[in-house]
């Protein structure tokens, strides 16, 4: 990553990075009637995919992007999956917290807020989950 960028614009640059890659991964967007474990299933898939990323730019998440998550919720008719990670510079330094969001019939959205954020707590890794 070009160290001259200022923090918001590093932040800023990692999820449209981010973004992309997820829009590549998942086709264009989430399906409109997916399941839990389908959702599931998508968010394991940006797993896999971050490699490149993660050397490309000189990153590390903690947890694996795309990160730990309350799990599948229902929203307005809808499922949704919100992840979150805390991304790290090749120096080590918190970048900021990636939050991802994969809700059906909808494109991916990922977004990277400041480190104060934090990772929620109590939320729990993909690898974890059923």
């Amino acid at each position: 990553m070009d160290p001259s960028l200022d923090l918001q614009a590093q932040r800023l640059f990692v999820a449209t990075a981010l973004t992309t890659q997820a829009l590549r991964c998942l086709r264009g967007h989430v399906a409109a009637h997916v399941d839990a474990a389908e959702l599931l299933a998508m968010a394991r898939r940006l797993t896999e995919q971050i490699g490149p990323i993660e050397r490309r730019y000189g990153l590390r998440f903690e947890p694996s992007y795309p990160g730990a998550t309350a799990g599948v919720e229902g929203a307005g008719g809808t499922l949704r999956l919100v992840l979150a990670c805390t991304a790290y510079t090749s120096e080590e330094k918190p970048l900021g917290v990636v939050f991802t969001a994969l809700i059906s019939g909808r494109r991916p959205q990922v977004s990277v807020a400041p480190v104060e954020a934090r990772v929620p707590r109590g939320w729990q890794e993909l690898d974890n989950l059923p």
